[in-house]
């Protein structure tokens, strides 16, 4: 489902995303599993219900880390199969996603470089049908108060690889922001600052600006 953090892309692209362990959890052991209750599987099934509703996604964000990186940009996003991620100067880096790979460029250096989109944790939120299936993705965090909803979520199958907070308002349902812990345990923030969901987004976003497919080989 999410490859939690496999390759170096940034964190705005999961989409996702506080309540988290600090660090050192990561080191000592996996983090603890939960067992749903009825409640908490209602509350799941709310936000899979809603997030395979999306269709389209526009916003600004900023985003944060625990190494005191901070960066800002947009989010396009077109479900399924289609985003773009491009950061404010001076960040040079753009990620468009469109099908089977992501395609993260340098626009300094004018460098790409493409990745299967299942390689990345884009994948959980451009497939065309958005699981939060137990047998896939470890829960361990579902709570709702005051206001929010928190849903903290690993990869069953290599839980060291890090992990995945979706935090949404409640009233009504709406992705706010995402957190990642990664396998060194470095945090990172992403807060949605202005989303519009369904509206039209020009195509050509999409697409891979020329001189990346020229220097990629496409």
């Amino acid at each position: 489902m999410i490859s939690l953090l496999r390759h170096a892309v940034p964190a705005a692209v999961f989409l996702l995303v506080s309540a988290l362990l600090p660090p050192p959890a990561l080191a000592q052991g996996a983090p603890r599993e939960i067992a749903l209750t009825p409640a908490q599987k209602d509350i799941v099934h709310r936000v899979e219900t809603y997030l395979n509703g999306i269709t389209t996604l526009q916003s600004t964000f900023f985003q944060q880390s625990s190494t005191n990186e901070f960066a800002e940009g947009s989010l396009y996003l077109s479900r399924p199969g289609r985003m773009r991620i491009e950061y404010k100067p001076p960040n040079p880096v753009l990620i468009v996603a469109t099908g089977d790979y992501l395609s993260y460029i340098d626009k300094d250096v004018k460098n790409v470089t493409h990745i299967p989109v299942a390689d990345t944790p884009a994948a959980f939120l451009l497939d065309e049908r958005i699981s939060l299936d137990s047998k896939r993705v470890a829960f361990h965090e579902v709570a709702q108060e005051n206001g929010a909803i928190f849903v903290t979520v690993a990869e069953r199958a290599d839980p060291f690889a890090g992990r995945l907070t979706l935090i949404f308002r409640t009233n009504p349902l709406s992705l706010r922001k995402w957190t990642v812990v990664d396998a060194q345990g470095i945090i990172t923030d992403v807060v949605l600052t202005d989303p519009f969901y369904g509206g039209r987004i020009d195509p050509k976003l999409f697409d891979v600006p020329e001189f990346e497919r020229a220097r990629s080989g496409d």
